[in-house]
């Protein structure tokens, strides 16, 4: 039950995100006005015009209408300005530390300098940490349909860009048809270079998905992982291994990845063990935040201070800063929350 003691617990916490997208949180707003500045045409012309685009059946027509939506980001002012507009919006809600998927092909079929994209969001996390102290690093999340001989190039730009402020490597897009396996070379090179590994993995294709993801790519964390569910002997393989599942039940929702909250695996899930998180994915896209996707933890799972104080220190633990950083976040985040816990009684 979401009390009122609750739910200040939840607004004021310190919390951790570990799965947005950059280009999914662009505000409706923003969005109609950079594709003014930009020229960009898009099949709306008002808030409520971008509302209506934002209804999807299924995966596949959300897809679509990010990829329509990402084309109105161009230069990297563009991203600065993104990422200044999203980081500012986090540490409103206390978001300690975030990582934040950018999507590399989106940008390069268009004929962007990838550099130029992850410099400009570089620039507009930095300028939310001078003024919030609300850290943001960046993970680049390539979409497996492009397959893995430009997930190369990709990975290149990902590299030199490590000192201002890459952390991570991911694969996304869609899973239908694109089985992780492929990119095994690809992410052990990622994993010499330093950058910690994720995979979208178990959202709309089932646990072969996941397998692939763990046993080939060598990945501790998933992008959703909600299909592990469905075989035993990977859920233990899973517990057994600490991998952690970065799940985004609204947007599970909203895709049809799963089609209503009492089908959605995630009090399974967390019940058996499994070392899960709670994020908010593509904002915009799917009408919510990292607080809104707490609260409706609550009321659609009943989990309660207790397991929710348990997935914001998963995702403290399994950032992919460097150990030292990593240790210090958690101690910042649970001190806060035990100071919170003991304020509000809950």
């Amino acid at each position: 039950m979401l009390t009122p003691e609750l739910d200040e617990f939840i607004v004021r916490m310190p919390k951790v995100e570990l799965h947005v997208h950059l280009e999914g949180a662009i505000a409706p707003r923003t969005l109609l006005e950079l594709a003014h500045q930009n020229g960009v045409e898009l099949p709306a012309r008002d808030v409520a015009g971008v509302e209506q685009l934002l209804r999807y059946r299924n995966f596949g027509e959300f897809i679509t209408v990010f990829m329509t939506m990402a084309r109105v980001i161009v230069r990297g002012e563009d991203f600065a300005r993104l990422a200044y507009e999203l980081g500012m919006d986090l540490a409103a809600q206390q978001v300690c530390y975030a990582e934040v998927m950018i999507s590399p092909m989106q940008h390069i079929k268009r004929g962007m300098d990838l550099y130029e994209a992850i410099a400009g969001a570089a620039e507009g996390f930095a300028q939310v940490e001078r003024e919030t102290g609300t850290q943001i690093r960046i993970a680049l999340d390539y979409g497996r349909q492009y397959g893995p001989d430009l997930a190369w190039q990709v990975l290149d730009v990902a590299r030199k860009a490590q000192p201002i402020g890459v952390v991570g490597w991911s694969i996304g897009g869609n899973e239908i048809g694109h089985p992780p396996e492929p990119f095994a070379e690809v992410f052990a090179a990622a994993r010499e270079a330093k950058l910690g590994l994720m995979a979208h993995a178990g959202e709309v294709v089932g646990p072969a998905s996941v397998w692939g993801a763990i046993d080939h790519l060598g990945v501790m964390r998933l992008g959703h992982g909600i299909r592990s569910i469905d075989d035993p002997h990977l859920l233990t393989e899973i517990i057994r291994r600490g991998v952690v599942l970065d799940v985004c039940p609204s947007s599970n929702l909203r895709t049809g990845a799963v089609h209503s909250w009492a089908e959605h695996p995630l009090r399974k899930l967390y019940d058996a063990g499994v070392l899960v998180t709670i994020n908010s994915d593509d904002p915009t896209f799917f009408h919510t935040t990292i607080t809104e996707e707490y609260r409706r933890s609550v009321t659609h799972f009943g989990f309660g201070a207790d397991e929710l104080t348990a997935m914001t220190l998963n995702a403290a633990r399994a950032t992919f800063l460097p150990p030292a950083e990593r240790a210090t976040l958690y101690t910042q985040v649970n001190a806060g929350i035990v100071t919170l816990r003991r304020e509000l009684g809950v």
